[in-house]
């Protein structure tokens, strides 16, 4: 299993938001970890594929204010960022037993976070960019 790394640390582009939410964090956080809610105090803490409880991801954070107390998640949508690269168009992008972190491969509960689409923004003839689609 291969931890997916962003491109640029701390840097997404939202290409397409179709499902999102803002909420508190409640750890520290940052651009790009996978996310799920604290049942006890419903804010965002770091989500992984450890365990059943802890595999309840409901997005990737895109973005977070200054003082790091809140932030918003994409639950279904499209994001630039990730190093994809080495990925097939249409693999399944999973959430890794690592907190906070995807990978190509699933962790002990196996949890498909979204899947890797192509960008055709360069020139027709080019080979395209990768994206992942997040769809949960």
């Amino acid at each position: 299993m291969t931890a997916l790394a962003l491109v640029t640390a701390g840097r997404v582009r939202v290409v397409e938001s179709i499902e999102q939410f803002t909420a508190p964090l409640g750890e520290s956080l940052v651009v790009g970890d996978a996310v799920r809610f604290d049942t006890t105090t419903g804010k965002f803490t770091g989500a992984n594929g450890g365990s059943a409880p802890e595999a309840r991801i409901y997005g990737i954070l895109v973005s977070k204010d200054g003082a790091g107390a809140s932030g918003t998640a994409i639950r279904r949508g499209i994001i630039d960022g990730f190093a994809l690269t080495a990925m097939a168009y249409d693999a399944a992008v999973y959430l890794s037993d690592t907190d906070k972190t995807l990978a190509d491969a699933a962790g002990t509960v196996s949890t498909v976070v979204g899947r890797v689409v192509p960008a055709f923004a360069n020139a027709i003839g080019t080979t395209p960019d990768k994206l992942l689609h997040i769809s949960l």
